[in-house]
């Protein structure tokens, strides 16, 4: 056996270590620089870059990392976190970048989307769709809207952090028997993580036409936040969730609500009326029920689809809302599970045969 000599051993040994260092500032280099600051409070890595993917590690507002690849949209990024291995994606619309992802390497990946239809059927409180109301959707294109994009038109259980933000930022996740909404979920995946310009807490009907509680930033003149959002979203579909902030005038709700409708559908959208799973206008002395029957109505009357949150919870421990005392309105976990839930299968039942 021919021994090496101490000075080649010594090398040998040199050579190894510079390139165990050089590991490490490889990996971090290969963004080009490029560094990723999260800026929403708080979401999980995921194993790769989508939204069915399994979750790795939580990141948290005002964590930075360097960028390792994107993908051909530039729609995710894999950020260089060791814990979370290859498993560090995370989309881009949840941070911000330090430079143009241009020259940072594209991952190429491509989905594994079940297309199995439900193994039964969809619950009632999912619409039915007719002809008209599948029409109407797909007309939505021609008329320059995105048939990818929907949006939610609400009040403060529709904002982001409760609503569809959790799916995006992987608090959700599909129960079982639900793998059929994967296709959904890739489809519209631009949608979870956006922030409605039209929805805020304590928005009612009024509150859509009135200028005061528009974004100046993007929207403009006397344009309301409804006109704003169906505009800047481009969506082909409206999730219309309004009712609990109309308590105090429900005398009038039917009046604005319909007003509501009519710009939606004269705009090119697809509503989707949405029930609501409180009672709060019966403190004003109305009827019980009075809102969410109207909005069942004015369903009937126009042809467009409605989702009956209202039934959908009434199996949930309170309803699927937070104990408050006399005014419960706010949803507890359950109920917006429930409620994401239901808006994936209303999706679905859109968008297939």
């Amino acid at each position: 056996m021919t021994r090496k000599s101490p000075l080649r051993l010594t090398l040998c040994l040199a050579i190894f270590l510079t390139a165990l260092l050089a590991a490490p500032a490889q990996r971090a280099s290969a963004g080009a620089g490029v560094t990723y600051t999260v800026t929403v409070g708080g979401a999980f890595l995921r194993e790769q870059p989508d939204l069915v993917a399994a979750n790795t590690q939580p990141v948290f507002a005002g964590q930075k990392y360097a960028v390792l690849a994107r993908t051909a949209d530039s729609d995710w990024v894999q950020l260089d976190m060791p814990k979370a291995g290859d498993g560090a994606w995370i989309l881009t619309t949840f941070g911000a970048l330090s430079a143009d992802l241009s020259d940072t390497p594209i991952y190429d990946y491509t989905p594994t989307v079940s297309r199995a239809a439900p193994l039964t059927g969809l619950p009632s409180w999912i619409p039915t769709v007719t002809p008209y109301m599948r029409k109407t959707y797909q007309m939505s294109a021609w008329l320059g809207r995105d048939p990818d994009v929907f949006t939610v038109i609400g009040d403060c259980n529709s904002e982001s952090t409760a609503y569809l933000g959790r799916l995006a930022a992987g608090t959700f996740q599909l129960p079982a028997g639900q793998a059929y909404l994967q296709s959904t979920i890739e489809r519209f995946s631009a949608s979870f993580p956006r922030v409605s310009l039209a929805t805020h807490g304590s928005f009612g009907t009024t509150a859509m036409f009135d200028a005061t509680w528009s974004d100046p930033n993007q929207c403009g003149g006397d344009e309301g936040p409804l006109a704003c959002e169906l505009r800047v979203s481009r969506a082909s579909i409206a999730f219309i969730a309004l009712g609990t902030g109309d308590q105090y005038d429900w005398q009038n709700f039917e009046t604005n609500y319909r007003a509501v409708i009519d710009y939606t559908l004269n705009a090119g959208v697809l509503p989707v009326l949405v029930t609501k799973a409180d009672d709060l206008e019966t403190h004003s002395k109305a009827p019980s029920g009075a809102i969410n029957a109207i909005i069942r109505r004015l369903g009937k009357a126009y042809g467009v689809p409605v989702m009956d949150f209202w039934a959908a919870t009434r199996s949930l421990p309170g309803y699927g809302l937070r104990n408050e005392g006399n005014d419960n309105f706010h949803m507890t976990p359950a109920g917006s599970d429930t409620r994401i839930l239901a808006t994936l299968q209303t999706l679905y039942a859109l968008t297939h045969r």
